[in-house]
Parts: structure tokens; C-alpha cells; sequence
């Protein structure tokens, strides 16, 4: 039946919401060793995860349209299928509590992680800053430092 394979796919989201959870509560580290080539390699780790839960979630509302027209019901809600199924509505509601807890904490996650980079990015321009200084008055041409530079190009060879 369709909405078995509804949990199916339901308990599948919620588990690959679980381990992204683990593995951005791992990128910490990388941000804080400033680990560039991690966190290139972390950026394309979660890109697969949104392709995978997305294709996840275009299977588990079809899965849950076609087992609404099996039990003759013109619109999905959890509490409909709790009344016409309730074994398996109270089991879907359970998972889906489950993935919407998840994805708060995955929510929660990331706001910090965006703080840490914040930071590291804060770190990264300091040590730029501290080795290739702006000039704070004049320049070697003799220039402000927050003029930029002009160019001359001449058109006589």
C-alpha cells in the first residue's frame, strides 16, 4: 500500500535529516581549524543532501496522493488518515514529528555555524590585514591612501 511506502520515505527523510545534523555539528571543527579545502568539500556534501531530500520529499507527497485516492479521501491531512488508518496515520505523524524536530535542530545548527564563519572570516581578513597593510596616510607615489591609483596609457608608440 501507498502509505506504507509513505513511511517508508518518511523514515528515510528523517534519518538523512539526522545524520546532516551530525555532520554539521562536525563542520565546527572545520571552521574553527579554518579548514578551507574541508569546508569546500563540506559545501558539496550539503548539496547533495538537499538534492536527496528533495527527491525524497517529491516521493513521499506522491506516495501520500496516491494512498489518499486509495482510501478515498480528496485532501492529505494527517488527521484524516488518523481516522481512516490509524495505526499507520499515528505512524506517520510520529515520523513526521520526528523530521520537523530535526530540521529544527538542523536550523539551529546552521545559525551558529554562520556565526562561527563570521568570525572565521573576521579572523582571515585580520591576518591579511596584519600582512599586507594599507597604507593609513600616503602611499609610495605619494598618494592618499583611499584614492585608488589612475592609469596612464599613452596611444604614441
Amino acid at each position: 500500500m501507498d502509505l506504507e511506502h509513505a513511511l517508508e520515505l518518511a523514515g528515510q527523510l528523517r534519518d538523512a535529516i539526522a545524520a546532516e545534523v551530525e555532520r554539521a555539528r562536525d563542520e565546527r571543527r572545520l571552521l574553527r581549524a579554518l579548514d578551507a579545502a574541508g569546508l569546500f568539500a563540506r559545501a558539496a556534501q550539503r548539496g547533495e543532501f538537499l538534492a536527496e531530500v528533495a527527491r525524497l520529499e517529491r516521493e513521499l507527497a506522491t506516495a501520500l496522493g496516491r494512498a489518499a485516492s486509495a482510501l478515498g479521501l480528496a485532501e492529505v491531512t494527517l488527521e484524516r488518515l488518523r481516522l481512516r488508518v490509524p495505526r499507520e496515520g499515528e505512524a506517520l505523524a510520529r515520523v513526521l514529528s520526528e523530521v520537523r524536530a530535526l530540521a529544527g535542530a538542523l536550523r539551529e545548527i546552521d545559525a551558529l555555524n554562520l556565526q562561527l564563519a563570521g568570525r572565521a572570516l573576521s579572523c582571515v581578513r585580520g591576518y591579511v590585514q596584519a600582512v599586507r597593510p594599507a597604507p593609513l596616510a600616503y602611499d609610495r607615489r605619494g598618494l592618499r591612501a583611499a584614492q585608488p591609483a589612475l592609469a596612464l596609457v599613452s596611444s604614441k608608440g
